[in-house]
């Protein structure tokens, strides 16, 4: 008979104990409306944001301090439990857990209908612009800027993006590898090339590559064409009618500049493809003299002109 009075008090006791427990963690009664926002409602893929939470009563009132609210997503990481102040309000985190997506934050508590919100989580790119510095090298190498800015569909910076940048030739200091965005949506690296690496280009640019991920899991690419800086070629070819020759230049390498001495004793012309008179019929030594920055180069032929 002891052990049975022992034995209800033991149950006295535990009942008790779990009553005590769930005062102390009151759930929503039933008719509790919960409304859910966050701030903000876009973040980076490892940012935070803000999950508030207001439960009333159908009669508009709080519901008591220290409610109950849990929450999920099914991306990112959510406080789980948090409780009401006296105006009926508690505050939660949710944090991006490197996964990109929407996530559904769904909150609830006691016999309140759950509800719901979303939150973008590092957003993917709606565009993105590159630039190369400079825009050109020449013959002997250089080291190159590039700087990729991605942008979100409202046309704002987007962190946490990843860039990938290639190129035809040379040496990125990322060795290919992906780069993150910063909070101003800028992604830089450099490329260094070498003579050696330009001697293998026969045209005078070569392609630079970015890429990042795009909305809709596409690829938003851009090519930026770096030109080579290369001393000129000169040659021509003319064309004979009586005594009037028409020069045509067909000098590589991005000449900017020409000198034409026609072999005749007449002044020297700078037009890039002149018409000249002869005066006479005759044999003439006519020479092209081609220039741009990097240097200049000198052609010649012979102008067989009949009377």
């Amino acid at each position: 008979m002891k052990r049975r009075a022992l034995g209800l008090a033991a149950l006295v006791t535990l009942v008790t104990v779990f009553a005590a427990c769930e005062e102390g963690t009151p759930v929503a009664p039933s008719g509790t409306i919960l409304r859910v926002s966050a701030y903000p409602t876009r973040i980076p893929k490892t940012g935070s944001s803000t999950v508030t939470i207001n439960a009333m009563r159908s009669n508009g009132n709080p519901v008591n301090p220290g409610t109950e609210i849990r929450l999920s997503s099914n991306i990112g990481v959510v406080t789980q439990v948090v409780h009401t102040d006296s105006a009926g309000v508690a505050t939660a985190q949710l944090r991006g857990d490197g996964r990109v997506g929407t996530a559904t934050v769904t909150a609830f508590s006691g016999a309140s209908e759950p509800v719901t919100l979303e939150i973008a989580v590092g957003q993917l790119a709606a565009s993105m612009s590159f630039q190369v510095t400079p825009s050109s090298v020449p013959e002997t190498g250089g080291e190159l800027e590039l700087l990729a800015l991605v942008r979100d569909d409202q046309s704002q910076p987007l962190a946490d993006a990843t860039v990938n940048f290639r190129s035809e030739i040379g040496t990125l200091d990322s060795g290919g590898r992906f780069i993150v965005t910063n909070s101003a949506g800028e992604a830089r690296d450099d490329l260094t090339v070498t003579a050696a690496d330009l001697q293998n280009i026969g045209d005078n640019a070569f392609d630079v590559v970015a890429e990042v991920g795009g909305s809709g899991g596409g690829i938003i690419s851009r090519t930026f064409q770096v030109g080579i800086q290369r001393p000129p070629r000169a040659a021509f070819t003319f064309q004979v009618v009586g005594l009037t020759v028409t020069f045509n230049d067909t000098s590589t390498g991005g000449p900017t500049g020409w000198t034409w001495d026609f072999g005749d004793q007449t002044p020297v012309s700078t037009q890039r493809n002149p018409v000249h008179s002869y005066s006479a019929p005759g044999r003439y030594v006519v020479t092209l003299t081609v220039r741009n920055s990097t240097g200049t180069d000198t052609a010649s032929n012979i102008v067989q002109i009949n009377q």
